[in-house]
């Protein structure tokens, strides 16, 4: 077997760091480098729900930017899952479900956020609804109208039309999200007792449902969640 030159093997293994999508964690006080993989060994532990900003932050696959001068129309799902990102960080009425095959994450006591065991199948819920509107699997993600893989997002946040492959890729990965989604709402369910849970505590007064799809939006949600904290603070 041929072995690559050294040069040519850095140069490969940037281009690789390059495609992948960047990270986050579920708690803005904590840095990536500083939280665990959601696949960590020490995390393998029965169904429990956690208050989010009291758990061990954790990262997954952080929603694209969208690309300068894309449409609005194209922005708007990339504008909403960061918006729902920027609150499960926040960690206000948030708490997160952890199970044997995943994680999900609720606010108001629905799911809007679900992961595979190891972050990098991420999906975003709607409060209230089954199926997810934004997907990201590896580098790739998906925006959904009806149901229907709709626009394709690469890491930079460029969206086009999907073609055939990548839809059937999209509805495999809404499909799973979907899955992902009931499991969870049954590891709530057997978690119930858990002494380490706190499941009632999103049903308290004050918790705000997480938004409704924008009609057009900006690529920088980080804005909206910093106007949402000078409200709270007056």
């Amino acid at each position: 077997m041929k072995s690559l030159p050294l040069t040519a093997l850095v140069a490969a293994l940037a281009l690789g760091a390059c495609n992948q999508a960047p990270k986050t964690t579920d708690n803005e006080s904590v840095a990536v480098e500083n939280a665990v993989a959601p696949d960590d060994s020490t995390l393998n532990e029965a169904p429990v729900v956690e208050d989010a900003d009291d758990a061990t932050a954790v990262t997954v696959a952080a929603v694209p930017k969208a690309a300068a001068g894309i449409a609005a129309a194209d922005a708007a799902p990339l504008h909403d899952a960061g918006t729902i990102e920027d609150e499960i960080r926040d960690g206000k009425n948030v708490q997160r479900i952890r199970y044997g095959d995943g994680w999900a994450w609720t606010r108001g006591g629905k799911i809007v956020r679900t992961a595979d065991r190891d972050g990098k199948e991420v999906a975003y819920f709607r409060p209230g609804e089954g199926k997810p509107f934004f997907v990201q699997r590896g580098d790739r993600s998906y925006a959904f109208q009806g149901g229907k893989p709709t626009r394709e997002f690469d890491h930079d946040g460029k969206a086009r039309a999907p073609d055939a492959d990548r839809v059937r890729e999209a509805d495999e990965a809404a499909t799973k999200a979907h899955d992902r989604r009931e499991q969870a709402e049954q590891a709530r369910d057997h978690a119930r007792d858990n002494p380490r849970g706190d499941h009632d505590r999103d049903h308290r007064p004050g918790a705000t449902p997480s938004p409704a799809p924008s009609p057009t939006a900006t690529s920088d949600h980080g804005r909206d969640r910093d106007r949402d904290r000078d409200r709270d603070r007056h």
